[in-house]
């Protein structure tokens, strides 16, 4: 039987390398990364399943004598979500424009330029507005009067939430931010380099939170995904995100990843094709585990 060679199918190795670059290119890496990405099944095409499980409580021994009879004191339920961007992007390179850019214009070159550019980037504001779409926003306006006391009120809501302090991590506007550094009755540790020419001010952690500042473009309740990404007409403003991973599941699911060889069909150009499935979901048992703080809907 005569053999004809196929396009190889990257999406496998595809998806571990996106996996391990999500903490350097995505604002959001520490929720796209999670554990929780990995543990979901795909079924048909871009459905999703998630279960969970309910147990009864515990009760009092009784070490005289056995009674009654054995029962099944749990449940489990399986949810089926589908994926909402199923998206795709392809691209011809010329072998004439690599040459005559210095190989600048390569399918790698162009292609990594899509992933940090636009892939990640509309990633990471759909998931903004997804975990907008998952609390009720507090919309009281954040100021360095204030910022310290909502803060307390968020972790104390979280706190009671059983969110673990250790995992949640906070998503803040560069506003907010300087809020934070400025913020009345915060405790400052300015450490100066040996050279007298440092000064780090950074607000890399508050109570044990990881802050993470996010401009203002990635962080809106709406986007239109027509073409890459666009705030709606009806976005607000999110000024701070904070949540525990654990709470939510952004799986991404990778289909195609392939580039063909010049053809004469597609007149002596390389052709690169990618179709990926992403999502993000509200584990149904963990809602305490997000807080926005965002402005008021119109």
């Amino acid at each position: 039987m005569a053999f004809t060679r196929q396009n190889v199918n990257y999406a496998a190795d595809y998806a571990r390398a996106m996996a391990d670059a999500y903490p350097y290119i995505s604002y959001f890496g520490e929720i796209w990364g999670a554990n929780n990405a990995d543990l979901y099944k795909p079924g048909m095409g871009s459905t999703m399943y998630i279960p969970s499980l309910t147990t009864s409580g515990a009760r009092a021994t009784d070490r005289d004598q056995v009674t009654g009879t054995f029962n099944r004191n749990w449940n489990n339920s399986v949810q089926a979500v589908t994926l909402e961007m199923d998206r795709e992007w392809d691209t011809l390179v010329d072998p004439m424009d690599m040459d005559e850019t210095n190989m600048v214009a390569t399918i790698a070159n162009v292609t990594k330029a899509f992933t940090e550019q636009q892939k990640v980037p509309e990633m990471d504001a759909y998931l903004a507005s997804k975990l907008y779409s998952f609390a009720t926003p507090d919309t009281t306006a954040l100021t360095t009067a204030n910022i310290l006391n909502k803060w307390d009120s968020y972790m104390e809501q979280l706190a009671n939430a059983r969110a673990d302090r250790d995992r949640v991590c906070a998503y803040v506007t560069p506003a907010v931010y300087r809020l934070l550094k400025q913020a009345t009755g915060v405790s400052r540790y300015m450490d100066v380099s040996a050279s007298g020419r440092k000064v780090d001010r950074n607000v890399a952690c508050l109570d044990g939170v990881r802050i993470r500042e996010v401009p203002l473009e990635l962080m809106k309740s709406a986007y239109v995904f027509t073409e890459g990404w666009t705030p709606a007409n009806s976005a607000v403003q999110i000024n701070m995100i904070i949540v525990d991973p654990e709470a939510v599941a952004a799986p991404v699911k990778y289909e195609v990843a392939m580039m063909s060889q010049p053809t004469a069909q597609s007149k002596g150009k390389y052709l690169y094709y990618e179709r990926y499935y992403y999502g993000a979901f509200l584990l149904g048992n963990r809602a305490g585990g997000i807080v926005v703080n965002a402005a008021a809907a119109n």
